[in-house]
């Protein structure tokens, strides 16, 4: 069965450990995240379930230009793209000829997605804790302080600064883990990169019009 934009869906879906490792973990996290304005790169996202042996499998590209640019590009097994130029949202199935537009800092303020982007005061929405390096990678743990957000914790691995991999598990025991490959931080993305213009003939379903 296809799932349109899987890993927004697990996105838009959205007390300390230890003082000094929290203090420790956030300072960490906020150190990779300054080190870039642009990133892009190609990603491989797989959503499991504790509670089933399937498993789904997609493969895509990606632009952020922070604090609140990006495009998210689905190539396998579908193509679905989601962009947005700060303002607004696009989610657009090329499949079902469906476009939806949503409010940009409504859906993402509080979300994962809000990490990359740089966009969220981080020290408010989780607990940052630092994780043994695995598999050559200094990863992070980010805790959500509240229960609401749907999910149980993301951490976050970094190859020498650059964003390599997440993993986020929601609370329904559904593990969500992207793998990001030729990360590039520093070539220049236009800004018409992050706009979009519904194609003629798509069905289109507006909800910033109220």
């Amino acid at each position: 069965m296809k799932t349109p934009h899987l890993l927004f869906c697990s996105f838009f879906m959205l007390a300390f450990s230890g003082l000094s490792a929290a203090k420790s973990g956030q300072d960490s996290l906020e150190n990779h995240l300054q080190r870039y304005k642009n990133l892009s790169g190609q990603f491989t996202q797989i959503i499991s379930s504790e509670n089933s042996l399937h498993t789904q499998s997609s493969t895509g590209e990606f632009w952020i230009k922070k604090p609140n640019q990006f495009r998210w590009h689905y190539s396998t097994p579908y193509i679905q793209q989601i962009i947005s130029n700060g303002d607004k949202l696009w989610v657009y199935d090329e499949d079902l000829e469906q476009a939806t537009i949503k409010d940009a800092s409504q859906s993402i303020n509080s979300s994962p997605l809000a990490i990359i982007l740089g966009s969220a005061e981080l020290d408010k929405l989780f607990n940052i804790t630092q994780l043994a390096d695995s598999d050559d990678l200094q990863w992070l743990s980010l805790t959500p302080i509240e229960d609401s957000s749907g999910f149980e914790f993301i951490n976050i691995g970094f190859n020498k600064g650059l964003l390599a991999r997440m993993v986020l598990q929601d609370n329904f025991g559904q593990t969500t883990r992207l793998l990001f490959t030729s990360v590039n931080v520093h070539t220049p993305i236009a800004d018409d990169m992050f706009e979009f213009n519904v194609p003629e003939g798509a069905d289109v379903f507006d909800e910033t019009v109220e």
